[in-house]
């Protein structure tokens, strides 16, 4: 009848409050443990699932993610700081800038002192904006009762009961205090945090968590974006050094990108903040100089090997750091070469400033909240390289900074000790190698997530051509293998580390370089000798200071 009231049976989920329909299905956290739930007759009801990691993360701000094994639910596990479904909810942050429309933090009450409605609410039903709009991620909307701007209007709004009246009203934000510099641009602009939203063409910016740029590699579901000033807005941003801010836009029908028409400043401030790399979150224990410790002491004696490898995790391989080669016409990162950065295919001076070094990183393609991601400033090869027989096969890097320091010591990132000069462990020792590369020889996909193996060191006189099919070997290398033919690297290793334990310190001893196929039986993996290069280290580093 005309004037009644029709209530839809609902759930409220009793762990996050968050507003569910009837039917409506869910994924939560209880404890450590993932349940799934669904909403009947008014009741949640849950039971424990098993989950795996997300083939493709669809959290913001470096939430992980986890689906469900038998259904597609998935859910975030969100860093400090974030909440939400997708960690889209940015709890500290306490003001607007400009109209708002990127504002994604928690208040929820309205000019009049209302608690704002939940959008996800049933009672929303028939409204123009709720958390069931198709485009409401983008717009910041969701199931909670936060005000947002999804309108462009003056500020951020919410709806809310007057009476028995559902009306709408604005929210009593305080704005962000004004900053003159925000509407220009210093050098390239990778400071830029300002509102413009328009190409130089006069096209229209897609949000940065538009689903149609979401494989591009900048956008706003990765790990570093809110330090990028990547998130749910439009505004342009520089987040890979380009010419100056640019964003993501249609032309022609074509998804495209393009620099936006922003002034320059016209002098410096005084006090300019210059986003360098971000801190990692978790327990942020700084060893100072340290080298070649674990964190996780357990982690540091000596352990048996593992058939074939096993799959590990970053922080018992804190040394290692995955190589992308970026691609400025597609505004994205490609692993062409695996990760043989050595090699002269992967290194080309078409590329030296389009590489990227990855510290931190369990999956090879996941982004995680503890990486620290880093651009190359300059490399070198070794002069006397030889493309042939893989002689002097080593190159080395220098990361670029913007805040004076470079990598930060975490349980995820820390460095491995160089050795001395002439060092020589005894025949047999065993050692640790790890790499993203192929599980086998003939693999058609590098390994997910990274892989830790062990390998002894092979005696000199072991270490020859006629074990390699005619290779030739030579005193820049050594030969390391696991005996049973069960451990060795394979494609998409090269680069990586060869360590071995001297002096209660994990030492790079070697850098996976080639071999005659994958763990044959009796065939080793021929490494660099890095004792007799560092010299060459040195020198290069002393000329070349941070």
């Amino acid at each position: 009848k005309r004037g009644t009231r029709f209530y839809r049976a609902h759930c409220v989920d009793s762990e996050t409050r968050a507003v569910r329909s009837q039917g409506a299905t869910w994924l939560r956290w209880r404890g450590r443990r993932v349940e799934y739930c669904r909403c009947a007759r008014g009741q949640e009801l849950c039971h424990s699932v098993p989950v795996t990691n997300c083939f493709m993360s669809r959290c913001y701000n470096g939430g992980t993610c986890k689906e469900a094994v038998y259904s597609s639910e998935y859910i975030c596990q969100c860093p400090a700081g974030f909440s939400g479904t997708q960690c889209e909810i940015n709890t500290s942050e306490k003001c607007i800038v400009g109209q708002g429309e990127g504002y994604r933090g928690t208040w929820s009450t309205s000019h009049s002192g209302a608690e704002c409605i939940n959008w996800n609410s049933t009672n929303l039903r028939g409204r123009k904006f709720t958390a069931r709009k198709a485009d409401a991620s983008s717009l910041g909307l969701g199931n909670h009762n936060f005000c947002r701007n999804p309108d462009n209007d003056s500020i951020p709004w919410c709806f809310i009961y007057k009476g028995i009246q559902i009306v709408w009203d604005f929210c009593s934000i305080p704005k962000c205090p004004e900053d003159k510099y925000q509407q220009c641009v210093l050098g390239s602009g990778r400071s830029y945090r300002g509102t413009t939203s328009v190409t130089k063409s006069g096209s229209r910016c897609l949000p940065w968590d538009s689903p149609a740029i979401k494989h591009k590699f900048n956008n706003a579901w990765k790990s570093d974006a809110l330090e990028l000033g990547l998130g749910s807005h439009s505004f342009c941003r520089n987040p890979d050094e380009d010419a100056g801010p640019w964003c993501h836009t249609y032309k022609n029908m074509q998804l495209t990108w393009e620099l936006c028409n922003i002034p320059k400043c016209s002098r410096r401030p005084s006090i300019i903040t210059t986003l360098g790399p971000r801190a990692p979150t978790a327990n942020n224990n700084n060893r100072g100089t340290t080298c070649g410790q674990r964190l996780d002491n357990s982690l540091n004696r000596p352990a048996f090997r593992i058939y074939g490898g096993r799959e590990s995790d970053i922080t018992e391989q804190p040394w290692q750091a995955a190589i992308n080669v970026y691609q400025v016409s597609a505004k994205q990162h490609f692993y062409p070469c695996g990760k043989n950065l050595l090699g002269p295919v992967c290194c080309t001076l078409d590329t030296a400033g389009k590489l990227e070094v990855i510290l931190g990183r369990t999956f090879r393609k996941q982004n995680s909240n503890s990486e620290q991601i880093f651009r190359v400033e300059k490399y070198w090869i070794h002069e006397e390289f030889d493309n042939e027989s893989f002689d002097n096969d080593i190159a080395l890097l220098k990361l670029q900074t913007d805040i004076g320091i470079c990598a930060i010591n975490s349980p995820e990132v820390l460095p491995v000790c160089l050795p001395e000069p002439g060092l020589v462990l005894p025949s047999w020792t065993e050692c640790e190698i790890s790499g993203y590369g192929r599980d086998k020889e003939f693999s058609a996909e590098y390994s997910e997530r990274i892989k830790r193996g062990y390998v002894r060191l092979w005696p000199n006189e072991r270490c020859v051509s006629d074990v390699l099919s005619g290779h030739p070997v030579t005193s820049n290398m050594l030969c390391a293998g696991d005996t049973r033919g069960l451990d060795d690297a394979c494609k998409g290793d090269s680069g990586g580390p060869l360590v071995c334990r001297n002096k209660d310190s994990m030492t790079l001893m070697g850098v996976i370089s080639w071999g005659d196929g994958c763990g044959q039986r009796d065939k080793p993996g021929v490494y660099t000798r890095v004792t007799n290069y560092i010299d060459w280290i040195n020198g290069k580093m002393k000329a070349n200071p941070v």
